[in-house]
Order: structure tokens, then sequence, then C-alpha cells
């Protein structure tokens, strides 16, 4: 499969590195939020930030469509795509997969019922819980050639001043199948479909149809690059009011959350992804984001540019490991900072998460077997002093 070069839209890769660093954040709070001495102050600040990270998935998600529909306009070759992501993504992810299990002292015994049970694990991304994004993902590329057919046929068949509309009916119903989740997995639970009810049921959460709404708006960015920044920079009176009002709301209904007949009780539980009014508020913050990074691109500094291209570009080798890095971050943070604010804290162990992340990363892509191990190759240095970092979601 052959592609001609495509110009390098420097935003989706600043927004790749914001992206990874939300969910780190969002991991390490899932840590210090519920330790015991958190007082309200600490929660009320970590809600608040909570809420502004968590754009991170469906930006992710989002960055996906828009690359692979920027990229594979042309003919696409089923067979020579799906080997290289399979080599690109599925192999840094079965080796991480197995880290996990081993981690996690959850290897199987020799019988064949605790076998089954470890390689559903396996490929379904239970074996860490940051790995249930990557076996979406997955799913995302087998159906992409299903997914790009269909969108463009779609596409092409609209007037341009009418697919802005299509992908708000899209977003529409996206809103609509929300509250059905539950209905959804009923009906799928009692159908008892082997391999598929479980998708729908046990793995709902990792489904990849009820992400598809961000994966389209990527797909409709990805197609036209110029007329989706010019929405980008005249749609923020619509967007940047939206953002601003829902994250107070579900800030709010957060912190409320924290009274308890008992007493106070920090939790963040009441944020997940999957429900009505989150969707919109997630899809605002795709549009935000997206202000943000065009800003940066445009700010002129080298520094922090190269620093976040840098990131990206490390950034699927960084996910796979930073579950395990994070713990890392704990027990260094903790030797020497453990008087402090859980706020404070919790900033201290994601910054070290991060450096220590990328750090980690660019070693192991700097060994020849690198790419299998992180989904990146960082070769010797060439004549012109360049390297050249191939990243599956930046480069493909």
């Amino acid at each position: 499969m052959t592609r001609i070069a495509k110009e390098r839209i420097l935003e989706i890769e600043l927004l790749r590195a914001i992206a990874f660093a939300g969910v780190v954040f969002q991991h390490a709070v899932a840590h210090y939020g519920y330790l015991k001495d958190v007082g309200l102050a600490d929660g009320v600040l970590l809600a608040l930030l909570v809420i502004l990270s968590k754009f991170a998935v469906p930006v992710f998600i989002f960055i996906t469509g828009m690359v692979l529909f920027y990229n594979y306009d042309g003919e696409l070759n089923y067979r020579s795509f799906l080997v290289k992501r399979l080599k690109d993504i599925g192999t840094p992810f079965f080796i991480w997969s197995i880290f996990y299990m081993y981690l996690n002292h959850a290897f199987p015994g020799l019988n064949l019922q605790e076998i089954l049970a470890a390689t559903e694990r396996l490929i379904t991304g239970k074996s860490s819980y940051h790995l249930w994004y990557v076996f979406m993902m997955i799913q995302f590329y087998l159906l992409f050639p299903l997914f790009r057919r269909w969108v463009r046929g779609v596409f092409e068949r609209l007037r341009p001043s009418v697919r802005p509309w299509a992908v708000g009916a899209a977003g529409a119903a996206y809103i609509g199948l929300m509250p059905l989740i539950g209905m959804i997995a009923g009906m799928f639970s009692a159908a008892d479909i082997p391999a598929i009810t479980p998708l729908f049921t046990t793995y709902a959460d990792r489904n990849v149809l009820y992400y598809l709404f961000y994966f389209l708006m990527g797909a409709a960015a990805g197609m036209n690059v110029p007329r989706w920044q010019l929405w980008v920079k005249q749609g923020q009176f619509i967007y940047w009011p939206v953002f601003i009002s829902f994250a107070a709301y579900f800030f709010y209904r957060l912190v409320n959350g924290f009274e308890s007949a008992d007493g106070l009780h920090i939790n963040f539980n009441g944020v997940a992804l999957l429900q009505p009014l989150m969707v919109i508020f997630l899809t605002s913050s795709i549009f935000v984001l997206h202000r943000i990074a065009m800003a940066l691109k445009n700010s002129g500094n080298p520094l922090l540019l190269r620093m976040l291209a840098g990131i990206s570009a490390l950034s699927y080798g960084a996910y796979l490991m930073h579950a395990a890095v994070l713990r890392l971050a704990y027990a260094l943070e903790g030797s020497l900072f453990a008087e402090w604010s859980i706020t404070l804290r919790t900033l201290i162990a994601f910054i070290l998460c991060m450096v220590m992340c990328s750090l980690f990363t660019w070693i192991l892509a700097k060994l020849p077997f690198g790419k299998w191990v992180v989904g990146v190759h960082i070769p010797r240095r060439a004549k012109t002093g360049q390297q050249a970092v191939r990243n599956p979601g930046v480069n493909s």
C-alpha cells in the first residue's frame, strides 16, 4: 500500500501530547483522590482538575479518526493496512498485557478454565485498568475500511453546506443512544450470542460503537482540514460557553456528592463518559482543545512545541507503560513529600510520571527491538543530524 506523503498537521501532534497528559493526570487522581486524609479543599481542587482533563479519551479517538481519514484518502489495501496496525499497535499491546498480568499477579494456573480466562483478559485489555482503550482502538482499525466506505459515501452525496448538519445529526443520535445502553445490554444478554453479547454487556465500556461519534468527528476533520480549522475558529462563541457551562455543572455535581449522611466522602464517580450530558461536554472539549492546540502552534515557542511534539511521538509506548510508572512515581513522591497537600502530591506524581514515561519510551525506542515494545523506533542519528521517530498514530 503506497500513500502520498501529506503535509504535517502540527496541532494534531500537540493535541496528542495534551491528551496523554490528561490521561496520566486522571489516573494520578484516581490514586490520591481516595486516600483517607483527603480534605474538602483538596477534593474540590482535584474535582475541578478532573473535569478539565476529562477530554483525554474523546480527543484521542478524534485524533485517530482525523489521522486515518486524512492519510488514507486514496486506494486502501486492507491487508497491508491491517498488518501494519497489528505490528505497530497490537504487538506492544500484547507484550504489555503480559507484563501487567505478571505485575498484578494475575498469571493463570495450569487448568484450562484459568488459561481461557487469562487469554480473554489479555485480548480485551483487562490485564490493567488503562488497556481497555487500546482494545477499543484496535476495533476502530479493524473496522476502518467499513467506516471509511460508509462515511465517504455519505459525505460525497451531501453538499458541503449540509455536511456540518450531518455531523450534528450524528451527534444528536449518539446522545440519544446513551440512555439506551442498559436496555441494549439486557437485549444482548437475553440473546446470548457468542463473542457478540460480551461486547454489549461485560465489555460495553470498550465497545467501539459507543465511542463512534468522536471518530466520525475526526473523520469529518480529516477529510477537509482547512474547513475544520475554519469551524474551530468561527465556532468559538458556541463551544466555549457550552464547555464552561457544562464544566461548571459537572464540577458542582461532583462537589455536591462529597457530602453524605455519614460525613465527607471524596469521590469522582459522577463523570462517566457514556452519559448524554457528558457527550455534550466532551464534544465541546474537542473543539476547545483543538483551538488551544492551534494557538500553541501559532505561539512560535520552539521549546514548547518541540517538547510537546516529542511527547506526542512517544505517546503510545508512554501510554502503555504509564500505569506501571505511576506506581514508581507514587513511591518517589511519597518518600519525599508525604506531608504535603494531596493536590500538590498529585501534581508532583503526574509530572514525575510524564517525565519518566517519555524518558523510558525514548530509551526503549532506541533499541533494535524497541518498535515491538513501544510502537516506535528511533534510528541512529543520521548524517544530517536529524532523528526520525515513527509513531503509529502520527505517521500512519
